[in-house]
């Protein structure tokens, strides 16, 4: 990792970026979101653009020239790059000191909301103060030129808090992994696989796990044991209670194979998993954006969810919406998909999905999937992001936006695969999973 700044003159019509978050490390969201930047800004440096940028960060597992090590807000000041910079994008979901760096700054600054878990689904002390103070700090957000959220719930959080409504946005992140484009449904089942449902996301109590386990019990002890549960994640700080329960609930099922986990996968295994899934079961009680749900779509699965934070704005009518934490809801959802896939099979026709637009065919659901992950693109995701800096860049600096910046957005826009969903071109630059 470079421990110096470079400190050579550079033109004055350089557009000089500075991207800020807490950690970024691999299999995180906001660190996903920080490298989506910073992927697309290198990317315009590398193609001739006029731009410059730097990330800091307070810790992280990526050797990139471009990511800095900063201690703090002292450390962070004595960086030329940090004074030299126009513009300055910040990542929020925790408090992190580098955000305290919005009260000295008289320059544009972005900052991209993630959301925090709320203090009542959390259950470590450490944890809970951590929410707590970061839901406090949120109101800072307001000395930001502009604010940005992954999702419609964030967004509607921030306008109820008074932030003024044309200083709030949203900026979809896109499917982080590789796969096949909508595939059929009868290209990824033979006859007689059983039902295979899939779980991606951190084992923690705010993710609704114990309420899946506790559904997936009721469905086979109410005798549609045909129906298989794959639970993957990070165990990078997770709720140690439910992990312990989940593993106990591995070992009760390793001899029958209902219920397998899948630790900390790569790309490649995640994305295996979603080509393989039948539909995403995503029981979580708060989401901010909810990744998987992308995911999920971009691969051809169908999904079933909470009535939770962002999960019917990404869902997008879908898939199946049950009242979240009704275990019993939640287990006839499951046992209804699992019924109409396998009558389908014995009946030797397609399977009609539930939807909040009533039921749907495979050939419609696909087409109503695509006109839905058209905006949670790459090409989508780069048009909105240099959109916003365009934005931030007019709003608060006297000559405004360079003209070449503006043009990148509406050539991003007009890209052809920005209706087509998809993860990131991984050849510039590491993404990582979530």
């Amino acid at each position: 990792m470079p421990s110096g700044d470079r400190t050579d003159p550079r033109p004055s019509d350089v557009l000089r970026v500075a991207l800020y978050a807490g950690v970024v490390f691999e299999h995180d969201a906001v660190s996903t979101s920080f490298l989506h930047k910073l992927r697309i800004l290198t990317g315009l440096r590398d193609a001739g653009c006029p731009v410059e940028v730097v990330g800091f960060t307070h810790a992280t597992d990526f050797d990139h020239p471009d990511i800095r090590l900063t201690t703090g807000l002292v450390d962070l000041m004595r960086s030329p790059a940090f004074a030299a910079a126009d513009v300055h994008v910040f990542e929020y979901t925790m408090w992190y000191e580098l955000l305290n760096a919005l009260f000295l700054l008289e320059r544009p600054t972005l900052v991209i909301d993630h959301n925090t878990t709320p203090v009542e689904l959390v259950t470590d002390p450490e944890v809970q103060r951590a929410c707590a103070r970061a839901r406090h700090e949120r109101h800072n957000l307001v000395l930001a030129t502009h604010v940005a959220t992954d999702g419609e719930f964030t967004a509607d959080e921030l306008r109820a808090m008074g932030f003024p409504a044309d200083r709030v946005s949203t900026l979809h992140l896109p499917a982080a992994t590789a796969h096949t484009a909508h595939p059929d449904a009868g290209d990824r089942r033979r006859p007689g696989d059983p039902v295979r449902l899939l779980y991606v996301g951190r084992f923690v109590r705010a993710k609704g796990m114990l309420d899946l386990l506790s559904a997936m019990e009721q469905v086979w002890a109410s005798g549609t044991t045909d129906v298989t549960l794959t639970v993957t994640g990070s165990i990078r700080f997770p709720d140690t209670e439910v992990l312990a329960v989940l593993e106990d609930a591995c070992t009760t099922h390793q001899d029958d194979g209902r219920l397998t986990m899948h630790v900390d996968p790569t790309d490649d295994e995640l994305a295996a998993l979603y080509a393989s899934a039948d539909a995403l079961v995503m029981p979580s009680h708060h989401e901010g954006f909810c990744v998987p749900v992308i995911e999920a779509l971009s691969s051809g699965c169908y999904v079933i969810g909470a009535d939770a934070g962002n999960i019917p704005y990404v869902m997008g009518g879908l898939g199946t919406l049950y009242p979240c934490g009704d275990v019993p809801a939640l287990a006839g959802a499951i046992t209804r998909y699992a019924e109409e896939v396998t009558s389908a099979e014995r009946e030797r026709r397609a399977p009609v999905v539930a939807t909040t637009a009533g039921p749907l065919g495979p050939a419609v659901w696909r087409q109503r999937v695509q006109r839905h992950l058209a905006e949670y693109s790459a090409d989508a995701y780069r048009a909105g992001f240099l959109d916003l800096l365009a934005l931030v860049l007019a709003q608060a600096a006297p000559d405004g936006a360079p003209t070449w910046l503006v043009d990148a957005g509406r050539s991003a826009a007009a890209a052809p695969t920005a209706g087509g969903g998809g993860a990131p071109d991984r050849s510039e630059g590491p993404v990582p999973v979530r």
